[in-house]
């Protein structure tokens, strides 16, 4: 540890900062526009959204330990780790040769991904200089919005031109990149207050996601009563040790203190319903591109930009306009309610409509429901107390990431119980391109992704009511 730090400009530390932060945000919606191509090749089709799914449970696991290991060991070190982590499940997605292998590398992509992004920001508190963090804080926002927009893009045009594997492949290059840059400079270790993690806490809150998340899968499987009620059990409990640990830990992942707070405790419900609807809506739609509009990958990337701009778009000018007006929860509560009225929209015209239009809808989607995080964000930031502050922002995180998980399980769910089920035609059939699919069975699919839909939209008008309810209306 260095009792000196030698600070360093912010534009000197963007590979190391920017890389990571990239690839732990660009990696869903690139994996997202393959998986009709992973579900041609490798079959299983009512497996496929588990490799996202996979990804953020690993990932929500990861992201407390990081941050703890990572004030005993130094964030430079663990970000190392991270990064070889990366590489590897990167790698050994590409040679995956079925869809549980490939799971399960997912899963080590995202014990990585769990580190990428927390590692990076904290590193600029011990590498930049005070009045220089703004500057780098404003990098990672920069880059977080490149990341998403050009993600699909990037995967589509990969997939398009070199397959789904290769895709994996060039992820990992950066990587290398960012790990040669990390090696190369000396990063402080800022000394940290020595708190005692909340183990308890943490074990019940993975109990009720994982029972949760296995509850909603087993329902859509012949002979799974038993699974759901393990299931929903196994999350009961969880659910009911979490209060029993917030109450009794010395150092909370939830201080009771924080969520006593009305504004706090809707915004953190907003957030679950932002996750649930974000990345749901981003999983759902390649699927929906490759079995009813016949599109390949990169058709599907360069549509899926008008929506992917227009959350970056929204959240800019949400948050100019909060600063300008210092209203808050009056942008989400009229735009939140338009795109749910948006996304039952594409449920019930969608296959019919032409790209343009198309094109138009996801826009209108994205402009509408990019106004949540730049509003909850400040509402955490303004009532959290000092003490607390920077915990909420990381709850904000961590339920947005809870959400994101649940609700992507419950909406695949709801998809392919309601998709039809003929012996003999499987992914590759109607992924592929290989044959002619029945129009009944089509019409049955049409109906199957009308109910996704209506579930994303459910999520929204969720967050929307949060919103509505939200007594936090304005911030000096």
């Amino acid at each position: 540890m260095s009792s000196t730090p030698e600070y360093r400009s912010p534009f000197s530390l963007f590979p190391l900062i920017g890389i990571p932060v990239f690839l732990a945000i660009s990696n869903q919606t690139m994996v997202s526009v393959a998986l009709p191509d992973i579900g041609a090749d490798l079959g299983q089709l009512r497996r496929l959204p588990w490799l996202v799914t996979g990804y953020l449970i690993a990932g929500t696991v990861a992201g407390p330990v990081y941050g703890v290991l990572g004030d005993t060991w130094g964030r430079a070190r663990l970000l190392m780790l991270a990064l070889g982590l990366y590489i590897i499940g990167s790698l050994a997605c590409a040679i995956a040769g079925d869809l549980t292998l490939l799971a399960a590398a997912r899963l080590l992509q995202g014990l990585a991904g769990g580190g990428l992004i927390s590692l990076s920001q904290a590193l600029i508190g011990d590498a930049v200089a005070p009045r220089q963090r703004g500057r780098a804080q404003g990098m990672i926002a920069m880059i977080s919005v490149i990341a998403s927009t050009l993600g699909p893009v990037l995967g589509g045009v990969v997939v398009a031109a070199m397959g789904w594997r290769a895709m994996f492949v060039i992820t990992a290059l950066p990587a290398f990149a960012a790990m040669a840059v990390l090696a190369r400079y000396k990063i402080p270790h800022a000394a940290a207050e020595h708190r005692k993690f909340d183990t308890g806490g943490f074990l019940a809150l993975l109990a009720f996601v994982l029972c949760g998340t296995l509850a909603i899968e087993a329902a859509t499987e012949d002979g799974g009563l038993v699974w759901v009620v393990l299931g929903l059990l196994g999350a009961a409990a969880g659910f009911v040790g979490l209060l029993g640990t917030q109450r009794r830990a010395r150092n909370p992942l939830f201080p009771p203190d924080l969520f006593a707070l009305k504004p706090i405790r809707l915004v953190s419900l907003q957030v679950v319903c932002h996750g649930a609807a974000l990345v749901s809506l981003v999983t759902l739609i390649p699927l929906f591109h490759a079995i009813l509009r016949t599109d390949g990958a990169l058709e599907t990337a360069m549509t899926m930009l008008a929506l992917t701009v227009a959350f970056g778009v929204s959240g800019f000018i949400t948050g100019n306009l909060i600063t300008w007006t210092g209203r808050t929860v009056l942008f989400p509560s009229v735009t939140l309610a338009i795109s749910a009225l948006g996304i039952v929209f594409l449920g019930v015209y969608g296959p019919g409509l032409s790209r343009p239009a198309l094109m138009a809808t996801y826009l209108l989607i994205g402009l509408s429901n990019g106004t949540g995080m730049a509003v909850m964000n400040t509402i955490v930031l303004y009532a959290s107390p000092d003490a607390l502050r920077g915990r909420a922002a990381g709850a904000v995180t961590f339920f947005r990431s809870v959400g994101a998980v649940l609700g992507t399980a419950l909406t695949s769910a709801v998809l392919f119980a309601l998709a039809p089920h003929q012996p003999g035609v499987d992914a590759s059939t109607i992924l592929g391109g290989e044959a002619t699919v029945d129009p009944q069975m089509l019409a049955q699919w049409r109906w199957a992704f009308s109910g996704a839909f209506f579930c994303i939209a459910f999520y929204v008008a969720g967050g929307w009511l949060m919103a509505l309810l939200n007594p936090l209306r304005r911030v000096e």
